[in-house]
């Protein structure tokens, strides 16, 4: 093997990852497939924007004191419900209903109605920094958005709804 031959190797191996991370950085995630909500029922989503500063960690999130589903950064899902009111909770390190504005959101589905909920991650509010040790937990709080916001804002992150 040629002495200078290896690390002209190395070097073309180094460009090529370099090139794959960022062509990988500039994919879209792909658009979630709708399909018609179900006579008589209603849908739920709950979203996260995409916020790099804020945690990579899932928010779960209980509706009526039931588990409902979880949410990762820059992600989202929708649950199709019988028509009702739901009590949103974000399960939350720092969690206290009676903060204003609340941290847990209350709505009212009609049927074949669409209920757009927002999970905004605070957690500059739970950190601590000390001599001994630092720590950081996970706040959440969940909005309820108007279509329209929530809809743009849903696309922006996944190419469409």
């Amino acid at each position: 093997m040629a002495r200078g031959s290896v690390p002209g190797a190395l070097r073309r191996l180094l460009w090529a990852n370099a090139v794959l991370l960022t062509l990988m950085g500039c994919a879209t995630r792909p658009p979630i497939a709708q399909v018609p909500i179900p006579p008589g029922q209603g849908r739920i989503w709950v979203y996260r924007t995409w916020l790099p500063s804020e945690s990579l960690n899932l928010a779960n999130i209980e509706a009526n004191g039931v588990y409902f589903g979880s949410v990762e950064n820059g992600g989202a899902f929708y649950r199709d419900v019988p028509p009702g009111t739901y009590h949103i909770v974000p399960e939350s390190w720092a969690h206290n209903p009676s903060t204003t504005p609340s941290q847990d959101t209350n709505v009212a589905v009609a049927p074949g109605q669409q209920i757009y909920i927002k999970i905004v991650d605070l957690t500059s509010w739970a950190i601590s920094v000390s001599v001994s040790r630092s720590f950081q937990r996970d706040a959440f709080w969940a909005y309820l958005i108007p279509p329209q916001i929530a809809e743009a804002e849903i696309a922006r992150d996944h190419g469409g709804i």
